[in-house]
């Protein structure tokens, strides 16, 4: 039994060239969603005042209720955008600092203040944020894709994201989420990457596009394979084997983390497992 006291149950796949989609269900009990996600919440995003910092970010939640934010969303703009680093559960009404990492190497100036679109980084660079050297790690990763996503003069995703957006749409046409489904694990070329798995339908669907988007750029340029069910259960298994470790505080929740090929995290709040994800390590 793990301590994500879930387990996750994959369904059959949609293909489109080397990307593969799987829904995902859990056997968590259906409960009232109790926070605020996705575009449109009102958060204010800020540069540190008087200095601004690459690696932290001013995060304030104005809504009356807790904002769940998401590992790799993107804050867009200010000084240059960034990328949360940890999903985390925002109380109301309190400004909190929180670590992110850059994903526009080429700026540094510009307003304070940023945007949110509830868009999120590929998992080729959400892999990357972890260990002594993520930023130079990302970087390098958001470079990569240019080979793919074309170039950009300020070496920024969000840039990449833009001029992919067509082409995302035309490969993932017509895939919505399906009655309770919770999340959605993501093959490409033949073989599982990247799952994340929600504690309600509506969370998911309000992050529906911005993990479609990511997924389909980490697809760019790859073998046309379908990736087999049987491999893509396979991996949910291998998640729902992984111990969790606490790894600190998220806001209102507690975050863990565990596992060695596939890295895992979690959200925890109130006893529920709010967020999870899990990615396939390179190399």
């Amino acid at each position: 039994m793990n301590n994500l006291e879930v387990r996750l149950h994959v369904g059959q796949g949609t293909a489109g060239g080397p990307l593969t989609v799987f829904p995902v269900w859990t056997d968590a009990p259906t409960l009232p969603t109790r926070y605020l996600t996705g575009a449109g919440v009102p958060v204010e995003v800020a540069e540190r005042a008087g200095s601004p910092v690459v690696d932290q970010i001013v995060v304030t939640n104005r809504a009356d209720r807790p904002v769940l934010l998401l590992a790799g969303e993107l804050l867009e703009g200010g000084w240059q955008t960034r990328a949360l680093t940890g999903s985390t559960l925002l109380a109301p009404g309190l400004p909190t600092v929180q670590q992110v990492v850059c994903v526009e190497q080429g700026r540094w100036g510009g307003s304070t203040a940023h945007t949110r679109r509830a868009r999120r980084t590929p998992f080729t660079v959400l892999s990357a944020m972890d260990g002594d050297q993520a930023q130079h790690a990302v970087w390098d990763r958001v470079r990569g894709l240019g080979s793919v996503a074309g170039p950009s003069a300020t070496d920024s995703l969000t840039d990449r994201l833009d001029r992919t957006d067509a082409t995302a749409r035309n490969l993932t046409r017509g895939l919505r989420p399906l009655a309770g489904q919770r999340g959605l694990l993501v093959g490409i070329a033949g073989r599982p990457v990247w799952t994340e798995v929600f504690d309600s339908a509506r969370t998911l669907k309000a992050h529906w596009p911005g993990l479609l988007h990511a997924a389909t750029v980490d697809a760019l340029g790859r073998p046309a394979v379908r990736t087999p069910a049987a491999v893509a259960r396979a991996f949910a298994e291998r998640v729902e084997r992984t111990r969790l470790l606490p790894d600190g505080p998220a806001g209102l929740g507690q975050r863990l983390h565990g596992g060695g090929r596939i890295r895992t995290t979690a959200l925890r709040w109130t006893d529920r497992t709010v967020h999870l994800t899990a990615i396939a390590q390179e190399g």
